[in-house]
């Protein structure tokens, strides 16, 4: 999420929980071959292929498995750390079902497309992260993650999203105009218009990112949104809901790799576009700003000797309420020279 003003926990940075523990093979290994000659003292291990050790090696490999399956065992428990049907079950505990896409069937409320088409389902990531706001969903008081869960939750387009509201100040009227109005009468004057043309008190305004395209919603999107936004159970009585659609601005990326003689230049310059593609991905979102050095490192890869950079030639700076969209990425690769 684009959220700045929203405190949602960033899973990505918590540490990793101790129950999960490292695991070396030389080291359980270690420890049979010590057990071993605990037992028995007098046994002569001098050679790594003596039957003895082969079999340590054996129980300490098999061991490995075991607590790398336990591992994943606990991971499967983390909402950081989860995927698929195990993100599944953890979702149940919040009462947030996976979306099904749009243009897929689901009867009543249980999805009868094929469990291994990823396509017709929403991302691990973004139902991770309506899970993480599915608490926020419970609020009646209109907080920004509530608005947030959900704008996710009335359609599986929405991308991203970002919420605020205009800001006033209350100032005495003028001179000319008191003996006009009832005393102590004081006005309302607009300090932010959150981008809105008329604001107003109890105005809440809501940026909405698609998935498709460049980002911006469709009408369709809105009027999901709008109709679910408006429930009499979710939208608290003062509250007036904005949709906005976002400002897009549209890029393009060029690039010249200059690799190092003798490397596979097909092979390296299909990779670096698609690291760069995820990349920028990874950011088409609200106020995610294309910066060059973001650019020049995901495109520096192993066997690139030095990056072209032919355009953007500056960042591209979005605010909150922005975002920028990618049309074509080009990357080429210069003709090899002996260094």
């Amino acid at each position: 999420m684009s959220l700045t003003n929203f405190s949602a926990i960033e899973l990505n940075q918590l540490p990793t929980p101790s129950l999960v523990e490292s695991l070396s093979f030389d080291a359980i290994s270690s420890a049979i071959l010590a057990d071993y000659k605990t037992r028995f003292p007098d046994a002569q291990l001098n050679f790594a292929s003596d039957p003895v050790i082969k079999l340590i090696e054996c129980f300490a490999y098999r061991e490995l498995l075991v607590r790398a399956r336990i591992n994943e065992g606990a991971e499967a428990v983390l909402l950081a750390k989860a995927t698929r049907t195990e993100l599944d079950y953890l979702g149940q505990r919040f009462g947030v079902n996976r979306a099904v896409r749009e243009g897929f069937a689901q009867v009543n409320n249980v999805n009868n497309v094929a469990s291994d088409d990823p396509s017709a389902f929403e991302s691990d990531e973004r139902f991770r992260t309506r899970i993480k706001l599915a608490l926020e969903g419970f609020s009646t008081a209109g907080p920004v993650g509530a608005y947030a869960f959900h704008s996710y939750k009335a359609s599986s387009h929405i991308k991203d999203v970002f919420i605020e509201a205009p800001e006033f100040v209350m100032q005495a009227p003028p001179l000319a105009m008191t003996e006009q109005l009832p005393s102590g009468t004081m006005l309302l004057k607009n300090t932010y218009s959150a981008d809105l043309t008329t604001p107003m008190p109890g105005d809440v305004a809501i940026t909405l990112l698609s998935d498709e395209g460049n980002g911006t919603p469709s009408s369709a999107v809105l009027q999901a949104v709008e109709q679910h936004l408006n429930q009499d159970d979710i939208r608290p009585l003062t509250d007036r809901v904005n949709l906005l659609t976002p400002h897009i601005f549209d890029f393009e990326v060029k690039v010249k790799l200059h690799l190092y003689p003798g490397l596979n230049a097909d092979e390296i310059c299909a990779e670096s576009q698609a690291a760069c593609q995820t990349w920028l991905n990874t950011h088409h979102k609200l106020g995610h700003d294309i910066s060059l050095s973001g650019l020049y490192a995901v495109l520096h890869s192993a066997g690139v000797q030095r990056v072209e950079l032919i355009s953007p030639t500056a960042d591209i700076v979005v605010a909150q309420n922005q975002a920028a969209y990618c049309t074509q990425l080009t990357v080429s690769v210069e003709a090899q020279r002996n260094v």
